[in-house]
């Protein structure tokens, strides 16, 4: 409900902008982007993706994927969300996605650390099981 209500402000805010009030300095709570980067910090939400893959010709294909979404106002963390976590998989392959967590920095910070893990194996035989941890950094600005 909550991202709900953002994104229908952000839209509101987008349609109202006329020539006139382009010339105002962007208030803090606006979606802004990049007008409201140095010196006062980002202000708006966005989402931020780390992945790795791994794969054998004609074998098997893995990728594990972390999407986090946040929100900043003048280069603070409001607010954050893991928004998806999961694996793509071909051939002889099974991965799932197991833990993903929040690190470091977070809500009141200018930064945030996460860490994401997955169980994945080269099947039908097992030949080859592995535990993949994927980082990602919210960064600072």
């Amino acid at each position: 409900m909550r991202k709900a209500l953002l994104v229908l402000a952000a839209v509101a805010a987008l349609c109202s902008a006329g020539a006139a009030s382009a010339a105002l300095p962007p208030k803090p709570d606006v979606l802004c982007g990049a007008s409201c980067e140095p010196p006062n910090g980002y202000t708006g939400c966005t989402s931020i993706s780390a992945d790795r893959s791994s794969s054998a010709w004609l074998v098997y294909s893995i990728r594990h994927v972390l999407v986090v979404s946040y929100c900043k106002s003048n280069g603070v963390i409001t607010s954050w969300s893991i928004a998806a976590h999961y694996c793509d998989v071909g051939g002889f392959a099974s991965c799932s996605p197991t833990v993903a967590w929040l690190t470091g920095g977070g809500r009141g910070a200018t930064y945030a650390t996460f860490e994401a893990h997955a169980l994945w194996s080269v099947t039908p035989a097992g030949v080859y099981n592995n535990t993949d941890v994927l980082t990602l950094t919210v960064p600072t600005g």
